[in-house]
């Protein structure tokens, strides 16, 4: 077998696929192919860091002359035996820039590490969602959960229970997300499961559905974090259920959502007060055509906020019962496939979204801010890469730990078995044999766990131009290719190589302790 006289250390880069690259780790953009059958075999010792290796090699200095001129112009030419220089990264630890509040996780959805799949593929998923995915979300029904209550008291936990059981099994801090409600809730000529799951309860049944809320927070007592509702399902004026006086009115009925949430609210805190709980779990939609929108609300560089979506955050950190959390939802890209800026530099709409909250009253400026769904959105036009759907993500949750929230899920963790997802999974398909493999964002998500946890001080990296994204802690620095051909990267005086789309670590020691 092709690496079998390499030293061990070595060949845990090569299974892991993650390759050695000017001081530091590059985050493999395509399967090894000598990788073996085994996929992703971690050691059970010797590897600090949760086992992404940093290795102290010595990177290529470029002279200082040279150094300052790339620094002073964006580009220069090292020098014959040098590349050109693309862009000029320059780190300072002598204070850091700000603290890192963010958690990465993911949100299970209707095929996950499952049992019942492919037993090797879901032990090998399941390693990669320990490793990588600190906090974990389950929906109460829809999504991998069967109905909880098919008819009034009469109880089926068997599927939710095995999602709980495989968020305890791997380690994961649990949430619990209460929605969506049994058909017998929701009004009359609604009440299939499934193709109505997205219709909220009938205000006759809101009892109903708190009290089932309370059977599930008694249920899994060891849960401490719940989301309610999800993205207002059906709770639009007009919608089934809702106020007949709010028929012909453009906007999501946030009194209804108000007036459940506060019940929900209520039940959780009367019977398990050391529960957090957090909503609306509102959708942050935008547009890049303004003058198209029929209710536009603050305007910036990539787009334009629906005013909508920040009336019901408004109505509702007016009226909550309590709360503690604020859960939202959204993607960079705008609703109407409208792209102001590019895809990269769209992720500022999470540093945008989270300063808006940041000047409301009412909790907006204090409570934490969770992403209970986050996607990294890219034109139609891209040719689906997961090189480059990593690159794309990693770049967006920079941005999104930049903003000071402290959660982000990740939807539909399980790809296909290229590990296509939405746009990237942490895994590949578990049902299919040979999958449960690692895909390049698993490298990703497992750096943010690793080295810019909660807690994580972060340094401040000047970037010459915007085709380079960077985060830097006291350990290590990530660098992300925005483009997808190489770039030569002049960091602190000194050369990286970054491949097409390439996501790559650097102890940031070897850089900041040998500056001239």
């Amino acid at each position: 077998m092709v690496g079998r006289n390499l030293p061990t250390w070595c060949r845990w880069l090569i299974y892991s696929g993650l390759i050695l690259l000017c001081g530091g780790c590059f985050i493999s953009s395509e399967p090894i192919p000598w990788q073996g059958s085994s996929g992703l075999s971690l050691p059970e010792r010797g590897l600090p860091n949760e086992g992404i290796l940093l290795p102290e090699r010595p990177l290529i200095k470029i002279p200082p002359s040279v150094a300052a001129t790339a620094v002073s112009n964006g580009t220069a030419t090292v020098g014959p035996s040098l590349p050109a220089i693309d862009a000029t990264v320059t780190i300072s630890t002598a204070a850091p820039s700000l603290q890192s509040d963010l958690t990465v996780g993911i949100t299970h959805t209707q095929y996950s590490a499952d049992n019942g799949n492919d037993s090797t593929a879901v032990s090998r998923a399941r390693q990669l969602i320990q490793r990588a995915a600190p906090i974990q979300n389950q929906h109460i029904m829809g999504w991998g959960a069967d109905d909880p209550e098919p008819s009034p008291g009469k109880y089926n936990w068997g599927s939710l229970d095995e999602r709980v059981q495989l968020m305890q099994q791997t380690q994961g801090t649990k949430v619990l997300t209460l929605c969506c409600a049994p058909g017998w809730m929701r009004p009359a000529g609604y009440q299939n499961d499934w193709s109505n799951l997205e219709v909220a309860p009938d205000p006759s049944h809101l009892q109903d559905f708190v009290a089932l809320v309370k059977q599930v927070v008694l249920r899994y007592a060891d849960i401490h974090y719940f989301q309610v509702w999800n993205e207002l399902k059906g709770m639009y004026a007009g919608s089934p259920g809702s106020d007949p006086a709010l028929a012909n009115e453009n906007r999501w009925d946030y009194e209804r959502y108000t007036t459940l949430y506060n019940a929900v609210y209520d039940v959780i805190k009367s019977v398990r007060p050391d529960a957090q709980v957090g909503g609306p779990y509102v959708v942050m939609d935008s547009d890049g055509n303004r003058s198209q929108m029929s209710n536009p609300g603050p305007d910036y560089a990539w787009g334009t906020l629906d005013q909508r979506p920040l009336d019901v955050i408004r109505y509702w950190l007016e009226h909550k019962h309590g709360a503690d959390f604020i859960a939202i939802d959204g993607s960079s890209a705008n609703r109407d496939k409208v792209w102001r800026s590019n895809e990269f530099d769209a992720g500022q709409k999470f540093i945008d979204v989270a300063n808006w909250i940041r000047q409301q009253g009412s909790g907006g400026a204090t409570l934490p801010i969770w992403w209970a769904e986050w996607y990294a959105g890219d034109p139609s036009s891209t040719v689906q890469s997961l090189a480059y759907y990593n690159a794309l993500t990693a770049s967006n949750e920079i941005y999104t730990l930049q903003s000071g929230v402290n959660v982000l899920f990740l939807w539909d963790p399980q790809g296909d078995m290229q590990g296509l997802s939405t746009p990237e999974g942490m895994w590949t398909d578990t049902r299919r044999s040979g999958g449960g493999q690692a895909t390049p964002y698993f490298g990703t998500a497992l750096a943010f766990k690793t080295y810019f946890a909660p807690g994580t001080q972060i340094y401040p990296a000047t970037v010459s131009t915007h085709t380079i994204s960077v985060l830097a802690s006291a350990t290590a620095t990530m660098l992300v290719n925005r483009l997808g051909q190489i770039q030569h990267v002049a960091i602190n005086g000194y050369l990286v190589t970054l491949q097409p789309y390439q996501v790559s670590l650097v102890t940031t020691a070897s850089l900041v302790d040998k500056q001239s």
